[in-house]
């Protein structure tokens, strides 16, 4: 594939009119006999007198064949002028060429480059084959668009018949290149060899550019590493690297055999050649301290749709000036007047580099006006001063603006040595200062000693004194807290006493009461006057006295009991326990316990469980413990205020909410709900306080709630809390950690 930048060259002079070839290209074929007078050094094109036939028959390469009915045709014309011969799946083309006498003995060499797959017949004997000729599209192979040299000796009649069997390659149909459907050129052996070392030059130019672009990427690299706030370097380095990769895939181009390697490789160069151009903008960019805008994101989007313009354009153009060259043309020209006005902006505001840089784009210039000045003045241009040229146009800018930026890098470490020298030259003021420093330490340090020895005796006494001070602390704080617990004793000594004070006082007035009844008894006995009927009376009360004597003691007993349940709270080790079957279990109980005392008493027990819950580890017997006084607490307040809603004559039913759920932490909870007569702020202050009860004297012992906030806290680690507004309500929640 012919090097992008000489086909945006070769365009813009089809552009203006001038390219040669173009008028041939379009004119009507010639339909007589070719006649090969002479071979010139460079070779003489066979153009004229070509004629073509859709089909196959291998009658066709015989010279004896009567070919005056097929159509004539030039096959030096690129494939989308010659839609005759992309319809056909296989056909012929036959040249009756005239050689003189003077050309028959001299070994001469045919040149092609064709798109096609083809075979080689001279005067019915096949001569070579060029890739797999099949009337199958899928099983067409064809060889490079350059093939080898083929020898030819022109022996025999004065009249030579050259035939050429081929089928064109499909897939060609989706690209475009400059290359024409078959141009077959003739010419003598010193012509081939000056071919050859001509052709030499332009791998050799490639790859020398490739290692140019190459150890520019390198070198940039090694740049950004020792700075890496100059990011221009990292730009350009892609913008090289681009470069490089592109003239490594034309050089590959060179070198790959088949028609569809070569095609590959030139996409692949124009992607990274087209990259190239945006990079190097880039680099413009960040060199120059501007920031990209929406003409550089245009730019991506420019190469993108010239990329599918240009390698795909068979689908999307009209005419050959609309083909690859004009796309890449174009997005060359967008990213260079883009450079050209960053460069001109830098300029104008007197950048460092600018100057420099403008120069490598005004060389770029400069070669590429000498190389259309060439192509437009129909100039012979050699393989050796194109490729010159086209190297020199790709590496003019790339080495202006490496040389400013390695400029910048020398710089950079000029400044970076004048610093080093600077810091050298403090640091040895900074030795001599920290001798001078040392000295007056030292004198300083033997005066401290002295102070720090003084200072230590003082402080030693200190200690001495703080020591002592600390063991008269310890003892008094030893005291306090004895003082504490023998308050506590008191205080919890006076509680206990308060509450068992009533029952035993009550039972020694009973026991008192008793004890007289029966020594009236035994007196009215004596006097054998008092009648049956009185000790009657007085075998009654002595058994009501009884009866309160001993409902009294067992209060006594249920206060010392609920001391040694709330003393024992929270032992024993944890067990999974299923919550909802003991909630269940504690409601149950508290209503048919309350049910043993009222017979009248009826309330509606709901139960609002998680039947996801699982097993949590509790003390069951404690917790069940809190759950059955919650319960129990919660039906004798909806008691309450149904007796009061029944002497008001109001609607009331009574109603005890027990209900269980997770939380979105790792907790669960249980909560015990009632409609009572609920309480108010100052009972709520003291609802967990030992002792503190609003039952009737001999209904509650007031250490049920207290007992219930110490298994829950202490015991589990949890947390007992109440809501309650009067005469509405009250809610008990018991959280849980799981």
């Amino acid at each position: 594939m012919v090097h992008s930048l000489v086909r945006t060259l070769v365009v813009l002079a089809l552009l203006v009119g001038l390219a040669p070839g173009r008028a041939a290209a379009q004119a009507a074929p010639d339909t007589a006999h070719a006649v090969l007078r002479t071979v010139p050094a460079t070779g003489t094109v066979l153009d004229h007198g070509w004629k073509f036939k859709a089909g196959d028959d291998p009658a066709w390469a015989h010279p004896d064949f009567d070919d005056r009915a097929w159509a004539p045709i030039n096959p030096n014309q690129h494939p989308q002028l010659l839609p005759q011969v992309q319809a056909a799946r296989i056909g012929w083309l036959r040249l009756r060429l005239q050689v003189p006498d003077s050309l028959r003995t001299r070994a001469l060499v045919l040149l092609f480059q064709q798109t096609c797959a083809s075979e080689v017949y001279l005067n019915g004997r096949l001569l070579h084959r060029y890739g797999r000729v099949s009337a199958v599209p899928g099983q067409v192979r064809p060889a490079g668009f350059t093939a080898d040299p083929l020898e030819v000796h022109f022996s025999g009649p004065t009249e030579q018949v050259l035939a050429i069997r081929f089928a064109p390659w499909p897939p060609l149909a989706w690209f475009k290149d400059n290359i024409n459907f078959m141009r077959v050129r003739i010419t003598g052996l010193p012509g081939l060899l000056k071919r050859n070392v001509e052709r030499a030059v332009g791998p050799v130019a490639n790859f020398a550019t490739f290692a140019v672009f190459l150890l520019l990427s390198l070198l940039h690299l090694s740049f950004l590493r020792y700075n890496p706030a100059q990011r221009a370097n990292f730009y350009f380095s892609l913008y090289a690297g681009a470069g490089a990769l592109g003239f490594l895939a034309l050089y590959g181009g060179w070198q790959v055999q088949g028609m569809a390697g070569t095609l590959a490789l030139g996409m692949v160069a124009d992607v990274f050649l087209l990259m190239s151009y945006v990079w190097a903008v880039r680099a413009l960019y960040a060199l120059f301290e501007y920031k990209p805008g929406h003409t550089y994101t245009g730019l991506w989007a420019a190469l993108v749709v010239c990329l599918a313009l240009s390698e795909f354009t068979q689908l999307t153009s009209y005419s050959v000036l609309t083909s690859y060259s004009f796309a890449f043309f174009g997005f060359v020209a967008l990213a260079s007047a883009e450079q050209l006005r960053l460069t001109m902006r830098a300029l104008r505001q007197r950048k460092r580099g600018a100057g420099i840089i403008a120069a490598g784009f005004v060389g770029a210039l400069v070669f590429a006006f000498v190389y259309a000045m060439l192509i437009i003045t129909q100039s012979q241009i050699s393989f050796r001063v194109s490729s010159s040229l086209v190297a020199l146009m790709a590496l003019a800018p790339a080495l202006s603006i490496s040389l400013f930026l390695a400029r910048e890098f020398a710089l950079n470490s000029e400044l970076l040595l004048v610093k080093l020298r600077q810091v050298q030259d403090l640091s040895a003021q900074t030795l001599v200062q920290q001798q001078e420093k040392q000295a007056l330490l030292a004198a300083q340090n033997e005066v401290l000693e002295r102070e720090v020895a003084a200072r230590t005796a003082e402080v030693a006494g200190q200690r001495d004194r703080a020591e002592q001070a600390l063991g008269e602390l310890k003892t008094t704080q030893h005291q306090l807290v004895q003082a504490e617990k023998m308050a506590f004793l008191g205080e919890l000594t006076a509680g206990i006493a308060h509450e068992l004070q009533n029952p035993l006082n009550f039972m020694k007035n009973f026991a008192e009461v008793s004890t007289g009844l029966v020594d009236d008894m035994d007196g009215e006995r004596r006097d054998s006057i008092q009648s049956a009927g009185l000790e009657t009376d007085i075998l009654v009360g002595l058994k009501q006295n009884l009866q309160q004597i001993s409902q009294h003691g067992q209060r006594a007993s249920s206060i010392i009991k609920d001391m040694l349940a709330h003393s024992r709270a929270g032992t024993g080790p944890r067990q999974p326990t299923d919550l909802n079957a003991l909630a269940d279990e504690a409601l149950t109980l508290a209503y048919e316990g309350l049910l043993t005392t009222d017979k009248s008493f009826r309330a509606t027990l709901a139960r609002e469980f998680d039947p996801g819950l699982g097993p949590v580890p509790v003390l069951s017997q404690d917790l069940g413990r809190v759950l059955l006084n919650l319960c129990t607490n919660a039906l004798y307040a909806v008691r309450e205020r149904q007796q009061v809603a029944r002497a008001a004559h109001l609607a009331y039913e009574p109603t005890v909410t027990v209900s269980t759920g997770r939380t979105p932490g790792p907790t669960v909870e249980i909560r015990v709900h009632d409609n009572g007569v609920g309480m108010p702020a100052h009972v709520r202050e003291k609802v967990f306080e030992p002792f503190f009860t609003t039952k009737p004297a001999g209904e509650g012992t007031g250490l049920g709630l207290s007992m219930s906030h110490d298994i829950v806290t202490k015991g589990h680690g949890g947390t007992l809390t109440v809501q309650s507004r009067e005469g509405e309500g009250t809610e008990f929640l018991v959280t849980l950690p799981v």
